[in-house]
């Protein structure tokens, strides 16, 4: 039996990997949010507001996650890993990623650092918990909340409160999500400038 259900296991995860290489994601989109400064936890036990305390600013990359999670989250990470990479040292200074748990009741600060750990987490990267209730009032305003947490979303949300938000497949590659963010930072066009523009015309 217990065989039976690790090969189960094993097949579930190969057809989760090949689903995410062979997925046409959905091209980003502007989404109209507004996001609540509630306080989370991170993985350094660091008790944070959202916006003011962990965002501050910079271009957040947010991803809902959970530190049980075998199949999609490990997918997830290795492609933020990637999009780490190509981003360089604007980690940290210009863009932060934040997993936000999916699951607050059971990821304790311990088990998040344990998770980065194992995964790499580098700097620029929160993992965010807290108190239940916030948290999942957090993931609703960023359309990432799920009832059951082994259904959270493959979904990124890119931006912040001050420059709107953007919503991304997390099986977008690291390149096209590098050209997401990058539009994100890009100030709009000033309205006098589309005035002239279209008087040109």
């Amino acid at each position: 039996m217990k065989l039976k259900a690790l090969v189960l296991a094993g097949l579930l995860t190969f057809v989760l990997n090949l689903s995410a290489q062979n997925a046409a994601p959905i091209p980003p989109e502007a989404v109209p949010l507004t996001v609540p400064d509630l306080q989370v936890v991170n993985q350094f036990g660091e008790h944070l507001n959202f916006n003011s305390g962990v965002v501050k600013g910079r271009i957040a990359v947010i991803a809902g996650f959970f530190t049980n999670c075998t199949s999609m989250c490990p997918i997830t990470q290795e492609n933020m890993a990637k999009l780490a990479k190509l981003l360089g040292d604007r980690m940290d200074r210009e863009v932060i990623f934040i997993s936000l748990s999916t699951d607050a009741a059971n990821d304790t600060p311990a088990k998040m650092k344990a998770w980065g750990e194992k995964y790499h987490v580098g700097p620029g990267w929160t993992l965010a918990s807290g108190n239940k209730a916030e948290v999942d009032t957090l993931l609703k305003s960023l359309g990432l909340y799920v009832d059951i947490p082994q259904r959270h979303q493959s979904a990124l949300i890119i931006g912040n409160q001050t420059i709107g938000w953007t919503r991304a497949s997390s099986w977008s590659s690291p390149q096209r999500l590098v050209k997401a963010i990058d539009a994100a930072a890009a100030p709009a066009p000033r309205q006098e400038s589309r005035t002239q523009a279209a008087s040109a015309n």
